[in-house]
């Protein structure tokens, strides 16, 4: 084997072992309580690995595993002082057809919210975000069951009209 199929095989190899090994590096925490705001607080940069991980990992991969993040995710979320998720029911339509996209979405939100470090994150932006994150693990999928709603998003967002689109429904 010559040096150059040797060194293209050692690199195949290795870029392998990195996607494996960088789909399987986030681990909810096992016990974890969320009573009090430091509480949250403690748990902030494992939130961002959790939903970096959940973008990775598409529906219908690793199932049993991404139930478990979506869940500590969401009751993170959901008991959270300092960032407040808030629906819409004009944005949050697009998600009907695909419930699935939920969790990626939500995420999205407190991923934006915790990485801008803003005393209270701008709702628009964090919408915003939460949409590129529904469009990115979509467009990640190339057995993804088609959906209207989000097509039209990943066209807008093609065209740079998605923080206008966002806007008008806010």
């Amino acid at each position: 084997m010559t040096l150059i199929k040797q060194v293209a095989l050692v690199a195949t190899l290795f870029c392998s072992s990195i996607g494996v090994t960088h789909a399987q590096n986030f681990r909810p925490p096992e016990h974890y309580t969320l009573n009090t705001p430091d509480d949250y607080h403690k748990y902030d940069k494992d939130i961002i690995k959790c939903v970096n991980w959940l973008e990775r990992t598409p529906p219908g991969e690793d199932d049993e595993h991404v139930k478990r993040a979506g869940r500590f995710l969401l009751e993170w979320m959901s008991g959270c002082p300092y960032i407040r998720f808030t629906t819409n029911v004009r944005i949050d339509a697009f998600l009907s057809d695909s419930p699935e996209y939920k969790v990626y979405y939500m995420g999205g939100w407190a991923k934006y919210a915790l990485e801008s470090k803003l005393p209270k994150p701008d709702r628009r932006l964090c919408t915003y975000a939460a949409i590129k994150t529904v469009i990115k693990v979509y467009t990640s999928i190339s057995h993804a069951k088609r959906d209207a709603n989000i097509e039209e998003l990943v066209e807008l967002d093609k065209a740079s009209k998605l923080h206008s689109w966002v806007d008008e429904r806010s």
